[in-house]
């Protein structure tokens, strides 16, 4: 019943928020991005060279610029059908995150396994890593682990605290002509290289995890996509789609063994295997 009426709600606030309007707009968004980034090309010079927080602004234009460079990068899958879906999912979850935005998700039209949060609430989630997904609760717990990265500001403050970050030396370098490239480009290189610490992605399997079960997911989601992912990692041939979680993540055993933990605290909850097949069969 908690988790229906959830979903109930969903269906309003997916009206006013939701993914679609950068998918739907793709195309716009690039070319508008380089005049959406010039007026907060000098904010973030400031915040990157005196490492102060972004503020609302900043941090939803930078977001939106760096959507819109990684939609030109890899592409969107072109099926509305199945970005509702992803949505659907993770507002259910994102909408008990403790700091609220406006989260977006969409589907990078990749075979890397990989999943994205850029500043502002903007995340992806590769079609590589939804084909290694057998439910909705996996995906729930993927999404959250996203989120969790959105809300704590996890990436800004990394690229805040580190000094030889690519953003700080870009920046203080670059002094005419395309600054708002520049912008886009600095960022997409940090969250590429960026090793997060291992309390922060603890930090976020744990809470993203959290997040599923509020909103009435099994705890086990993600870590049984973890297991999945070890398991297709240790063959040769699978090794190199993997992409940032290899680069940037600790490995998937030190991982699942902390989560592993965490989720025997919280039983009960729901996978919903078939409506999650159902939505992948319907896209293929």
């Amino acid at each position: 019943m908690k988790f229906a009426a959830v979903l109930l709600l969903l269906i309003t606030a997916l009206a006013r928020a939701q993914f679609g309007n950068v998918l739907n707009r793709a195309k716009e968004r690039v070319d508008k991005a380089r005049e959406q980034a010039k007026p907060v090309a000098t904010r973030a010079e400031r915040a990157a060279t005196t490492f102060q927080p972004w503020s609302a602004v900043d941090e939803e234009k930078i977001g939106h610029a760096t959507a819109a460079k990684m939609i030109a990068m890899f592409g969107l899958v072109d099926n509305p059908g199945l970005a509702r879906y992803v949505n659907l999912v993770g507002q259910s979850v994102a909408q008990f995150a403790a700091r609220q935005v406006a989260y977006r998700f969409g589907i990078l039209d990749s075979p890397i396994v990989g999943a994205y949060a850029l500043p502002g609430g903007f995340i992806f989630i590769t079609r590589g890593a939804l084909e290694g997904m057998s439910t909705e609760a996996e995906l729930a717990g993927a999404l959250g682990h996203e989120v969790i990265h959105v809300a704590e500001r996890h990436l800004e403050r990394e690229v805040r605290a580190r000094n030889t970050s690519s953003w700080a030396t870009e920046e203080a370098s670059a002094r005419a002509g395309t600054q708002s490239s520049i912008i886009r480009d600095a960022l997409i290189k940090d969250l590429f290289n960026t090793k997060l610490s291992r309390d922060k992605e603890d930090g976020a399997d744990r809470d993203g995890s959290s997040l599923a079960t509020q909103a009435g997911y099994a705890g086990t989601g993600l870590l049984e996509f973890l297991k999945t992912l070890e398991a297709a990692n240790s063959k040769q041939e699978n090794s190199q789609a993997f992409g940032q979680l290899l680069t940037t993540h600790p490995p998937f055993a030190e991982r699942i063994a902390r989560l592993a933990a965490v989720s025997e605290r919280s039983p009960g909850g729901v996978t919903l295997a078939a409506r999650f097949e159902a939505a992948m069969a319907a896209a293929r």
